[in-house]
């Protein structure tokens, strides 16, 4: 694959699944800590960094570090690894925090490095649903640890909200995010949790509440997010003015972003990939310097497109997917399209199709009949 022109911004995920202890709903690849074995991990990132540079990189506008658990990186290492690489002036470059981290030596020397958006896995503010969850932080440690930051420096501050946990009610459910809501935070994410049947959590499948109480909890979560001051511009997420994710709008907006390490999957000239969820065998692709190993053709990438554009509140551009791919979006899919517009589940001004507030909750569902 060879570097091209630039047509849209470019993004980086880089994957460190390193954790100190593992959460039972967590479905990302992590492995536990281990010194050497981080350091080793840490020269393949740095290997994979230097085959990329020498095949050619154009400008990069984002940055995110992703896990796992990447604020074990030190501040020297993220540094490193991001010597050297075309960043744009303005790069929004994050970083993913445990809140147990969070001290003022560790804010400080993080502020040395070119991070500046953080996202801290807070997932609640009551303590038995953190207890839960597995987390080791309690809620009261919070409102200190986020101020700790901003002395340090950083005033773009995301944090991550789990909603639907076993027995959970529309009451409980405000009681855990009503004092995240008053953190001093310029973006949330707000996730329904998943149960998977292989996971350590899965005896409480049972004690989930039911789609109809799920979606009351949405609508509430929805409710007092935007309350406070946040706009939602894509289903889980929320930013004050102009403080959206960059990073994850490259993703919803079907723009380029490559992608390092073990797990990580990345959407580059036309072609997706996914490195393998192995460290050995993420070694031997670095080794190898095929970086671009599992790739799909465009035309896997257009149910994708749409998936991501319609969790957009802006919704799907149709002039923009027929300059893309070359296609009309209207064509075999009129009459799904009038379906669910007289179920009140879409909006269609003739430019843009989007999801309709009623539609939020069962997004997929509605959007599947579109594929």
């Amino acid at each position: 694959m060879e570097q091209d022109l630039q047509a849209r911004p470019l993004g980086l995920y880089i994957h460190i699944p390193w954790c100190l202890s593992h959460c039972g709903y967590c479905k990302f690849f992590t492995q536990a800590y281990s010194r050497k074995a981080s350091a080793d991990y840490f020269r393949l990132l740095i290997s994979e960094k230097e085959k990329q540079l020498q095949r050619g990189l154009c400008e990069l506008s984002t940055v995110y570090f992703g896990g796992g658990t990447p604020s074990l990186l030190s501040a020297q290492q993220i540094s490193e690894l991001l010597s050297g690489l075309p960043l744009a002036s303005n790069a929004e470059i994050t970083l993913e925090v445990n809140p147990i981290q969070i001290t003022q030596s560790f804010a400080n020397e993080l502020r040395r490095t070119p991070v500046n958006r953080l996202s801290l896995g807070l997932q609640s503010m009551r303590d038995e649903e953190l207890s839960y969850l597995q987390r080791k932080h309690r809620a009261a440690d919070i409102p200190f640890r986020v101020k700790l930051l901003q002395e340090a420096g950083f005033d773009n501050i995301s944090g991550d909200y789990i909603y639907g946990l076993p027995a959970s009610t529309t009451a409980s459910m405000c009681s855990a995010l009503q004092p995240l809501l008053e953190l001093p935070l310029q973006h949330i994410s707000c996730y329904l949790l998943e149960i998977a049947e292989d996971s350590v959590l899965a005896p409480d499948i049972a004690l989930l509440p039911s789609d109809d109480a799920l979606a009351e909890q949405y609508y509430q979560m929805r409710k007092l997010t935007i309350e406070a001051g946040f706009a939602q511009y894509e289903i889980s997420n929320f930013a004050r003015p102009g403080s959206e994710s960059r990073h994850n709008l490259l993703y919803w907006q079907g723009d380029d972003c490559l992608a390092w390490g073990a797990s990580a999957c990345g959407y580059y000239q036309g072609y997706r990939y996914c490195h393998p969820a192995d460290l050995a065998d993420y070694a031997r692709i670095v080794c190898s310097g095929d970086l671009y190993a599992l790739q799909d053709s465009e035309a896997a990438a257009i149910p994708d497109y749409i998936m991501m554009r319609l969790r957009l509140s802006q919704g799907l551009s149709l002039s923009e997917f027929y300059t893309r791919f070359g296609q009309d979006f209207r064509e075999g899919r009129q009459i799904k399209l009038d379906q669910l517009l007289r179920l009140g589940l879409i909006q269609d001004d003739g430019e843009n199709i989007r999801l309709s507030e009623a539609a939020l909750f069962i997004s997929n569902s509605v959007i599947a009949e579109l594929l």
